[in-house]
């Protein structure tokens, strides 16, 4: 999809098995995901349209319909879709975190931060939207805050890294170990510094 550093998508999750004929949105929204799990994403924009077509306000169709379209490679109508949802939506943390997905994919992790940070504030406990803040933040050179939000999403730095090429990994390299280097440093100074103001 994208050289470097890239995001994790994530649908909304509903019940697998369609057990009501196809008259209701949320059937076809099923149906869809059946589809979108199985990689057959062209089907599964299909029926995604036809839910938003019965339901024109249904987010989580919206924000499925733009996961299809991210793996089949088209950041712009996923992010479109993304931004109809969220507007249908406000406080739809994985809306915005895929819609941060769809930045990075395009190539704008500058952009992509500010939803990693508001699906965050929305669900603290998003481990997914911490991975690709801390992918973003790789990207864009702020490898402590990478390494910082990788911890928080409970794995370890280099293992959270969706790497794409051999010279990220490099650069990551060197900035952990400057991080590692930095922390004997700043606790002496941070010491230090409340040592002086106790004076």
């Amino acid at each position: 999809m994208v050289s470097g550093c890239s995001a994790q998508v994530i649908p909304e999750s509903r019940p697998s098995v369609l057990t009501t004929s196809l008259e209701t949105a949320e059937a076809y929204l099923i149906r869809g995901d059946n589809f979108s799990a199985n990689k057959d994403y062209d089907h599964a924009i299909r029926d995604y349209d036809q839910a938003i077509r019965l339901n024109p306000k249904y987010a989580e169709a919206y924000n499925n319909r733009g996961y299809a379209y991210y793996w089949k490679g088209d950041a712009t109508h996923a992010i479109t879709d993304y931004d109809r949802a969220i507007q249908l939506r406000p406080n739809y943390a994985y809306a915005y975190n895929n819609r941060g997905a769809a930045y990075m994919a395009s190539g704008h992790p500058d952009q992509a931060i500010p939803d990693f940070n508001q699906a965050l504030n929305l669900q603290p406990d998003f481990p997914q939207a911490y991975t690709n803040r801390g992918n973003a933040y790789a990207r864009t050179g702020h490898f402590v805050l990478a390494i910082a939000d990788f911890r928080r999403a409970g794995g370890n730095p280099l293992g959270s890294i969706i790497l794409g090429s051999t010279s990220i990994l490099l650069v990551l390299l060197i900035a952990i170990l400057a991080y590692c280097r930095l922390i004997p440093r700043f606790r002496k100074v941070s010491i230090k510094d409340t040592d002086s103001t106790q004076a």
